[in-house]
């Protein structure tokens, strides 16, 4: 058994020691206190100190031109911006920049397949769409990102504009069209598919209900509408048909992203 080169103490678990070799009790394992000759080396091990690099500030990824300021703020301030310009020249504004559905009419002036999108001449559908907008626009790009939000909503506002092609087609009627209502309800139809726990109050309704429940009776509502004016029932110059087929955009986009759930409650 191994003794202790201090006290002579056996041991039967002896520590050695890493500089001078000797064998030792607990009591004497340290090098101070067995007087070891590399006591010195125990004190004075090199040791490398790295200069502490100072803390960089976090570099935020910044938009590209105008997306710094917002997808969803750009779009409101052109919609404003048009809106304000259509007080002042609303038969040119209708005439260059709502969509008319006639193919002859499309392929002389294609840029109203997106610039309708932008157009209101009406105060209460271009305030009711931007005060939707404001608050489902910046959710949705707050979850996705401009790029997103931007893509989302220019697809299904084109989406319904081609859908209103069709129909105006199919029934014999080519009103022009004009709003951002199909591209909000494919913003809507989207938030709705990857935050389903969205809570919202609709006018008269007094209790919350989900964004799902709350696009259902939208849907419904369109629908019915454009049964009841296809009739003869009455009439509407609404665009139902737009509404729903940008809600079919939004709901496809959604369902591709898949759920990214943060609960919010809203009121509209």
């Amino acid at each position: 058994m191994a003794r202790c080169d201090v006290c002579g103490k056996e041991v039967t678990l002896p520590f050695k020691c890493r500089y001078c070799g000797g064998t030792f009790c607990a009591e004497h394992r340290l090098p101070e206190n067995h007087d070891c000759d590399g006591l010195d080396e125990y004190w004075n091990v090199p040791v490398n100190v790295k200069r502490r690099t100072p803390p960089q500030p976090v570099k935020r990824r910044g938009g590209i031109g105008l997306m710094k300021y917002g997808a969803n703020n750009i779009v409101l301030v052109t919609c404003t911006i048009l809106f304000f310009i259509s007080i002042l020249a609303p038969h040119e504004m209708v005439y260059l920049f709502a969509l008319h559905p006639q193919i002859e009419v499309l392929l002389s002036m294609p840029w109203q397949l997106i610039t309708s999108i932008f157009l209101h001449v009406e105060f209460w559908h271009f305030f009711v769409n931007m005060f939707v907008l404001l608050f489902f626009g910046t959710e949705l790009e707050r979850r996705l990102g401009d790029r997103k939000y931007i893509e989302i909503f220019f697809v299904s506002g084109l989406v319904g504009n081609i859908g209103y092609i069709a129909y105006s087609y199919a029934v014999g009627s080519f009103a022009p069209a004009l709003g951002a209502s199909a591209a909000i309800f494919g913003v809507m139809g989207c938030l709705a598919m990857i935050a389903p726990e969205i809570r919202i109050i609709i006018f008269p309704i007094p209790i919350p209900i989900s964004i799902r429940t709350a696009l259902f009776l939208f849907a419904a509502y369109d629908f019915w509408m454009m049964i009841a004016s296809y009739t003869g029932v009455f009439y509407t110059n609404v665009a139902n048909i737009a509404h729903l087929a940008g809600l079919a955009a939004g709901l496809y986009y959604g369902k591709r992203i898949g759920r990214r759930s943060v609960r919010y409650d809203f009121y509209f």
